[in-house]
């Protein structure tokens, strides 16, 4: 049984909710102490999901003292946390991408994505948390790959 954290927005990875349905994975909700997936009595490794580079941006530099606290305590209960973001980078990474658009034709972040790389490398060397991104439409099987099996997406 995988659980899913009650914080975690119902509705949102409708993608994840149906591959699980489809896969006949039983789910629960349950207030999770870190990420918003995790196997029913195996709190060994944990998944976070973002639903795209914006919201990783988000955690990262807007809301950035309560993501790092939630890696903090994953690193302190000896949980690996692994990071999913559902937006498949253009050729060249992280480095090559760039914001959506606004209606009005502005970039809707001016954060620059080599900061966001550095980022991400020191919440790596200093919580042990991993990142990936995948599309959206293998969310739920890397999910569960990575929960049952240990299988780092790569």
């Amino acid at each position: 049984m995988i659980l899913c954290d009650t914080r975690q927005q119902p509705g949102k990875h409708q993608n994840i909710d149906k591959y699980f349905d489809r896969a006949g994975i039983p789910t629960a909700r349950q207030a999770l102490y870190v990420g918003d997936y995790i196997i029913a009595n195996d709190g060994s490794r944990a998944v976070d999901t973002k639903q795209d580079v914006m919201e990783l941006l988000m955690d990262m530099h807007g809301d950035h003292d309560r993501f790092r606290r939630e890696c903090e305590r994953a690193k302190d209960a000896g949980i690996q946390l692994l990071v999913l973001v559902e937006e498949v980078l253009p050729e060249g990474g992280l480095a090559a991408w760039r914001p959506p658009l606004g209606r009005d034709g502005q970039p809707r972040t001016r954060s620059d994505p080599e900061r966001l790389r550095k980022a991400l490398i020191t919440m790596t060397a200093k919580y042990g948390v991993r990142f990936r991104f995948c599309d959206a439409r293998s969310t739920g099987r890397l999910i569960v790959e990575y929960l049952t099996e240990g299988v780092m997406p790569k």
